[in-house]
């Protein structure tokens, strides 16, 4: 029988000893003593392997777990069997596997990050050109005030491209928020800066579940965009509101609680604050 000391356990499991000591007293799992010091505590492979299967947690066996540092019981037990050894193989094969699965989640994590950061990158951009469009068919001559507008939009485009050809490590911080967006395809897309492109359905329950789980996040949806907060107060229920500044003003209307963002509440707020944009 194979044994590993509750440190070892802890980092086949990745989790942190009060954890594994609360799993443990939850399963009324029984201690091996440790073959050579009686004062260490040990657990079996099998009820490792339990208490990954129960909790949903993947075993990894990494390098700082080599054979030789796993403990094993004296030396009366049977010699290794081919079948044995294969497992051996095995579990070592599978522990790469798991190192190569984990590098590919950071690097599919780090590239929705740069997605999303281009996203609002080209969303900022031609919002704020199709806006100083409005203004100035709005007012057939041009005045003074107006032309410095559109000269402000024109360099902050300018910084924008110029910001995008800086390397990452350069670029200006800014905090990427979770985005909701209305595809081309009809249907709506939902990214997280850390997880990637979210699979939720518009409406469903995991969607207000995950909206109960954030504090703020982007929509752009059909007919105009805006940035939504959740408020927090000293009372039992949080509420949501939009935030956009049109025209040097920021507008926060309310959205409701979390169980009343529909896609057509969102939708409904959008096409509210597009419509200041539009010349009256």
């Amino acid at each position: 029988m194979t044994t590993f000391p509750l440190t070892d356990c802890c980092a086949l499991l990745g989790i942190d000893p009060k954890t594994l000591r609360h799993w443990l007293h939850q399963a009324q799992m029984p201690l091996h003593a440790h073959p050579a010091d009686g004062r260490s505590k040990c657990l079996s492979t099998e009820q490792v392997q339990h208490l990954a299967s129960i909790h949903g947690r993947p075993m990894a066996l990494s390098e700082a777990l080599a054979p030789a540092q796993v403990v094993k019981s004296p030396p009366h037990t049977a010699p290794e069997t081919p079948a044995s050894q294969a497992e051996t193989d095995l579990l070592g094969k599978l522990a790469r596997l798991e190192t190569q699965v984990a590098t590919l989640q950071s690097q599919l994590t780090h590239l929705a990050c740069e997605l999303l950061h281009e996203r609002e990158l080209r969303y900022e951009r031609r919002l704020e050109t199709l806006e100083a469009r409005v203004q100035q068919t709005d007012t057939p001559v041009a005045s003074p005030p107006q032309v410095q507008t559109r000269a402000e939009a024109t360099k902050r485009e300018e910084g924008a491209r110029q910001e995008q050809r800086l390397p990452p490590a350069r670029r200006r911080t800014r905090p990427l928020l979770p985005l909701i967006e209305y595809g081309a395809h009809g249907t709506y897309v939902i990214i997280c800066p850390h997880k990637g492109e979210l699979s939720l359905m518009p409406d469903s329950p995991e969607w207000f579940a995950w909206l109960a789980s954030v504090s703020s996040f982007r929509f752009v949806g059909k007919l105009g965009r805006f940035t939504a907060c959740r408020v927090f107060h000293k009372g039992p229920t949080h509420y949501w509101q939009a935030n956009r500044v049109i025209h040097q003003r920021r507008y926060k209307p309310y959205l409701g609680v979390t169980e009343r963002l529909t896609i057509d509440c969102l939708e409904q707020a959008a096409a509210t604050l597009q419509s200041y944009v539009e010349p009256r």
